[in-house]
């Protein structure tokens, strides 16, 4: 942890619900777990340049960022790349020595002014004896982060470096415009020429496209493609007349959105129409709803409607639909 970091006594409400909101969405966690992470985490402050750790370093936390972003740096025959970069919503810890027992492999830097929300290692640990969904928690985000790292191993080997830019893209959304360039060419191992001449392509053919973002949302409304259960980007760029590349890229210009989210935010928002067209529990098959609105799972419903709403289906009629 940085000497000269800026710490809090607690972590803040908002803070502190937002990270117990999200492990919350991988598995309910009991009362006495919650109220053990509102005593023992902290708020963390790290200024743009700092390193939350370095090379050598132990890992005696495990961060949640609240705001800002971060980058790893792996170090070997004399040269640095972009190992990860972690946004808002992300957890981060030593890709090695996350718990604190060997030294960390590599820097990681605050690439802006940045708020974390710290639980020491030693806390966590406990948890995994003291409350068993923490196991299942820990197990679901390491799950989830090398799911990441594998589909971004193979994609950044095959991918061309116009494709590699368009996964950054769809992967970190607005965060793209705020990430240095030298960052994201060594993050996606293309040259730093390569990658603005990438940029410069991309955004000329943004200009000059006679797709708006208006035109975007009419089709969106009046054809309601992503009623269509798997829907594909290839598909939707089709009804469209534009590239499955220019479409991710327009996608994050206009709506900060990649393809998947932003169909999803569609899906959700007609079911919450329909919830306020009926009015009524008594009506719903919360399955049959779901599938109607396009989700091809009653696990990929629920998920994402939480997402977008904080609450499951259930709950959020009960509490705004009950007759």
């Amino acid at each position: 942890m940085p000497t000269n970091s800026a710490r809090s006594i607690k972590s803040s409400y908002t803070s502190l619900h937002a990270v117990i909101q999200q492990l919350d969405q991988l598995h309910l966690l009991t009362d006495a777990c919650k109220k053990a992470l509102t005593e023992h985490t902290f708020e963390l402050t790290v200024s743009q340049g700092q390193y939350l750790m370095k090379r050598g370093d132990y890992c005696t936390h495990i961060y949640f960022i609240i705001e800002g972003f971060f980058s790893g740096w792996a170090t070997g025959n004399g040269r640095s790349i972009t190992s990860f970069i972690a946004i808002q919503g992300d957890f981060l810890s030593a890709i090695e020595g996350m718990y604190g027992i060997t030294e960390c492999t590599e820097d990681v830097k605050a690439e802006e002014d940045s708020v974390l929300l710290a639980l020491p290692v030693e806390h966590l640990i406990r948890y995994f004896d003291i409350y068993p969904e923490m196991n299942i928690v820990m197990r679901k985000v390491l799950e989830n982060y090398y799911k990441m790292a594998h589909q971004r191993s193979v994609f950044f080997r095959i991918g061309t470096a116009s494709d590699k830019y368009l996964y950054l893209l769809s992967t970190y959304g607005d965060y793209a415009s705020r990430i240095p360039l030298h960052v994201i060419a060594s993050f996606i191992n293309v040259k730093l020429n390569t990658l603005q001449k990438i940029i410069k392509q991309y955004e000329g053919k943004s200009a000059h496209v006679q797709l708006s973002k208006g035109d975007i949302v009419t089709y969106m409304e009046q054809e309601r493609p992503f009623l269509q259960k798997k829907l594909s980007i290839n598909e939707l760029s089709l009804k469209l007349k534009i590239t499955p590349h220019l479409l991710s890229y327009l996608l994050n210009v206009y709506f900060k959105q990649n393809f998947n989210h932003f169909v999803n935010t569609y899906r959700i928002q007609y079911v919450l129409n329909q919830f306020l067209i009926k009015n009524s529990i008594k009506q719903y098959s919360l399955d049959g709803l779901g599938s109607e609105s396009g989700f091809s799972s009653r696990s990929s419903f629920f998920s994402e409607f939480k997402k977008y709403t904080g609450v499951t289906p259930l709950l959020y009629l009960k509490m705004n639909c009950a007759s």
